[in-house]
């Protein structure tokens, strides 16, 4: 285990906040799909191989959420003993309300970080609307939008540590984005990332948030991560987060770098 620590703080030195003046070259948001054969161990040993290839850390986002709180506890300890010989980070993206019924605090407390999104949306009726599929539409995007805010603001009270694919907007609203997103309506959500100490995510696979945003979050003290949100094909590539990243100003100090906490369990 010794060993297994060193490896990972040597592969991660140079970009741990306030070790250099260029930004961490970590991508959060990795998913491993069907296309990683093999065994987990074996998954994870591919990721990481692919992960020193392109010179960006990954962190792996299971996303494991059954109804079973004990199957789901069981499964990340799994992935939890297999990964730590990899330097790779582990966590979790939840995408169901009441998501904090199907874990254990325990469970969590062992993860490296948390990720959600608001992206399945509850609509009127209760009926959930995910977002991202082609053609959702919306008859009227400004009611829309109010409804929208507040179920962000609801992802943000929720334990977590970083909010992903944020001011993501369906594609038959995107053009409209930066009507949609009012000043008001951002800073009602960049207070809440503050307040709250969850970390933004610069998205390279929706391009969000725009420019705007992410100068108003550094102003008012939010921190970020890098995201792909890609399964095995396009994971570690971050290229548009870095050249917004470096648009908006932003430097190490900006940004969330995990502690690797399953080491220390």
């Amino acid at each position: 285990m010794k060993n297994t620590i060193i490896s990972f703080m040597m592969a991660v030195l140079l970009i741990m906040p306030g070790s250099q003046k260029n930004i961490s070259k970590i991508d959060l948001h990795v998913h491993l799909s069907d296309e990683f054969k093999g065994t987990l161990d074996e998954r994870y040993a591919d990721a990481a191989a692919q992960s020193r290839k392109m010179g960006v850390t990954f962190g792996i986002a299971e996303e494991i959420c059954s109804r079973d709180k004990n199957r789901n506890d069981s499964l990340l300890a799994l992935c939890a003993s297999a990964i730590k010989k990899y330097p790779l980070y582990l966590g979790i993206q939840v995408d169901r309300q009441n998501w904090q019924d199907v874990y254990s605090k325990e469970t969590l407390k062992k993860l490296d970080y948390i990720l959600e999104d608001a992206l399945n949306f509850p609509d009127k009726d209760g009926k959930i609307i995910r977002l991202w599929e082609k053609g959702v539409y919306f008859d009227n995007p400004e009611e829309f939008m109010d409804r929208y805010v507040n179920y962000n603001l609801k992802v943000l009270s929720d334990p977590i540590t970083v909010w992903v694919n944020p001011t993501y907007l369906p594609d038959t609203l995107s053009k409209d984005y930066d009507k949609l997103w009012t000043k008001e309506r951002r800073k009602k959500l960049i207070d809440a990332a503050v307040k709250n100490k969850i970390a933004i995510e610069i998205n390279s696979r929706f391009q969000v948030p725009g420019k705007t945003f992410i100068k108003e979050a550094k102003a008012a003290g939010a921190h970020f991560t890098f995201g792909s949100n890609q399964h095995v094909t396009g994971i570690g590539e971050i290229e548009w987060s870095e050249k917004m990243a470096k648009e908006c100003g932003l430097t190490a100090k900006d940004f969330f770098v995990p502690s690797r906490k399953i080491l220390k369990k």
